[in-house]
């Protein structure tokens, strides 16, 4: 990997991937200036080390200065996609996250942008679940973007996440039959992509481990770590009742596999081996 940059700028700091990226920035001794919404977020940052700035991508504000200043801007903060999730969130997040990223891009005066995105799609096209971050890559098109497309992200945070509090909460099920493919990736593997794609050209990169488990298997997994029994299924149009029909049918989904990782990047988590040591411990309900 090529030297660090020696300013950053970064969306998302303190979420699943924006994190581990604050943190391996600060620690390749990178100054870090990150954009925080609310107090939680400007804490965590400034406990990181970092510098903050106030705002919200959706209105001018002086984060703009500082995304222009930077040596690398890194947008890991679209808009926040929780259940249920359904047809009409999915079209309101893609505009404000196209919206988010234009402004973004107008911010950073066609310098080097690395965006994190969701890589989930089927034959025929991006999932529902991605089309948001498909919106916020066209906006962020230039010569100087790199895109890094993610699976499920497995960390203190996200959809694991909550399949794991789930488990432990006997209220998870297995969307349909369970034998589809979920492709996955450390939040800190993601993170690392993430750096390793801002030394590379310009380009869509693809992060996720080598080992793909099924769904049935990933929660098995779960159950087997959190000593809970195996759930049931459940039909997605059931499923889809409480998470959405956007999140059952990427639950339920035979992602295609494509997409190489940035150059020189090689996952070193495995989620048969630090999944469930990479969850935040759940108190039992």
């Amino acid at each position: 990997m090529g030297e660090p940059p020696a300013t950053a700028f970064v969306t998302g700091g303190a979420g699943l991937v924006g994190t581990p990226v604050v943190e391996m920035l600060l620690a390749r001794g990178t100054l870090v200036t990150a954009l925080a919404r609310s107090d939680a977020a400007a804490a965590a940052l400034r406990a990181a080390g970092a510098q903050v700035v106030r705002g919200d991508l959706s209105a001018p504000g002086p984060w703009a200065r500082s995304a222009g200043e930077a040596d690398v801007v890194i947008h890991a903060g679209l808009p926040r996609m929780a259940p249920p999730v359904r047809g009409r969130h999915v079209r309101r997040l893609a505009r404000l996250a196209a919206e988010q990223a234009a402004g973004l891009a107008d911010a950073a005066q066609g310098g080097v942008i690395v965006a994190v995105t969701c890589g989930l799609a089927d034959d025929a096209g991006p999932l529902r679940i991605a089309i948001p971050s498909r919106s916020a890559e066209d906006a962020l098109r230039g010569p100087e973007t790199r895109v890094v497309r993610v699976p499920w992200v497995y960390g203190p945070a996200g959809v694991v996440r909550d399949m794991s509090r789930g488990v432990q909460m006997r209220r998870l099920r297995i969307v349909g039959p369970g034998t589809n493919p979920m492709p996955l990736v450390g939040a800190r593997d993601a993170a690392d992509g993430v750096l390793a794609a801002a030394a590379a050209s310009a380009g869509t990169y693809a992060v996720r481990e080598p080992s793909v488990p099924t769904q049935i298997a990933l929660v098995h997994h779960l159950c087997a770590g959190r000593g809970a029994p195996r759930p049931d299924h459940a039909p997605p149009r059931l499923a889809a009742l409480s998470m959405g029909g956007v999140m059952s049918e990427a639950l339920a989904a035979f992602p295609v596999d494509s997409g190489a990782p940035p150059p020189g990047f090689a996952c070193a988590q495995r989620w048969d081996a630090d999944l469930l040591d990479a969850l935040v411990p759940v108190a039992s309900a």
